[in-house]
């Protein structure tokens, strides 16, 4: 078994326990650590442990028996298969682990009937991706709507968490031949499998960046004014385009910001060296700066979206409008100009757009109305 699987198996292990309520200090601790380097995993612990906790509050030993025959009569359509590569979710549960649970807690086949499940459930429920080729062109191309975050599977084996509005395309012939090359418009969650004969590459409107095998955020929306690259592990090189061959490599707990424009008359502005040819024109600004996790609760802001959590930090109204719009597939538009430079700070989970906006307007206040599927802020 591979590191990646065993560490996968471990934390569904742990995550029983956790539930079960026999976990101790040190296995908690381990559980934590898991989290940390998988932040992918935090969601699907969340919405397990609100899960099972509904099921016990609401069954009887009656109404537990009758939901494992329910859940084993349709457990099978709840597994659906990846196209573009391996299956999303496989039986967390080797028989060799099933034998902690607690009798007096919980019969080990109803819990691990509803781990998988809702396993199964939770994928079904979330997955939103559009795949479709291009008439003409061996290209697949992975979109996702406002309001929606999917995971996927490359047929290398790479994974790819991509966020709301976001396209994720590439050549399905050519892909893990001599290169493996993506293109970018959005914001994706990448952990890509180590191949040193062929990089992975990921283009987007502003840089591309080029990888053997690590973890890393890009976050590249073609109208939003900057673009971003954060490296979690491992190392990327990455190249901004049309800017006369600046290239640089970031290091773990690295950011790269750069401008999102077409002008060649910004200067450059970097906190670390790197690489410009000599002579060269200016290149628009960029920096690159380390990644601050908040010092009160630990979020690391720029890959908080793959714990499923609305999180910003001084974000003025009229760039919240957008990220609002694609978190919760709504239309938001601010009538007033005044309040477009209203800054605000929030840290959100499972909560609906009119929980969020009735939070920030106790900060600095606004009114706002629904008009069906808009919502507009005045």
């Amino acid at each position: 078994m591979d590191q990646a699987n065993s560490s996968q198996h471990r934390f569904w292990t742990l995550l029983s326990k956790k539930i079960s309520g026999e976990a101790d200090p040190v296995e908690l601790q381990e559980l934590h650590l898991i989290l940390l380097s998988n932040p992918d995993l935090h969601h699907h612990a969340d919405m397990l442990i609100e899960m099972w906790a509904q099921q016990m509050k609401d069954s009887t030993a009656g109404s537990e028996a009758a939901y494992v025959r329910h859940i084993m009569k349709h457990k099978d359509e709840f597994f659906v298969e990846e196209t573009h590569g391996e299956p999303l979710y496989t039986d967390p549960f080797p028989e060799e682990k099933r034998s902690f649970f607690s009798k007096r807690r919980l019969t080990i086949f109803s819990f691990v009937l509803f781990i998988v499940v809702a396993t199964g459930a939770i994928y079904m429920l979330t997955r939103k991706t559009e795949t479709e080729p291009v008439a003409g062109q061996s290209l697949s191309s992975i979109a996702t709507k406002n309001g929606n975050r999917t995971k996927i599977i490359l047929p290398d084996g790479s994974q790819v968490w991509l966020n709301a509005g976001s396209n994720l395309d590439y050549n399905n012939e050519d892909f893990n031949k001599n290169v493996r090359e993506v293109s970018l418009n959005g914001e994706a969650y990448f952990d890509v499998t180590k191949n040193a004969e062929k990089p992975f590459v990921i283009h987007t409107k502003t840089m591309d960046i080029k990888v053997i095998g690590t973890a890393f955020n890009v976050r590249s929306y073609n109208n939003e004014k900057t673009a971003e690259a954060s490296l979690i592990r491992g190392t990327i090189e990455v190249t901004l385009k049309n800017r006369n061959g600046v290239k640089f490599t970031l290091k773990p707990n690295e950011k790269v910001s750069v401008a999102n424009t077409e002008t060649d008359e910004i200067p450059v502005r970097a906190n670390k060296k790197v690489a410009v040819k000599e002579n060269s024109k200016p290149v628009p600004e960029f920096s690159v700066d380390p990644l601050k996790p908040n010092p009160v609760n630990n979020i690391i802001p720029e890959i908080a979206w793959t714990d499923n959590r609305l999180y910003f930090e001084d974000e003025s109204l009229e760039d919240l409008a957008p990220i609002l719009e694609r978190w919760f597939g709504k239309t938001v538009i601010v009538q007033n100009e005044s309040l477009k430079r209203n800054r605000y700070r929030g840290n959100f989970k499972n909560e609906t757009i009119e929980n969020v906006l009735s939070y920030l307007r106790f900060s600095k206040p606004f009114n706002f109305k629904f008009e069906n599927d808009t919502v507009v802020i005045y």
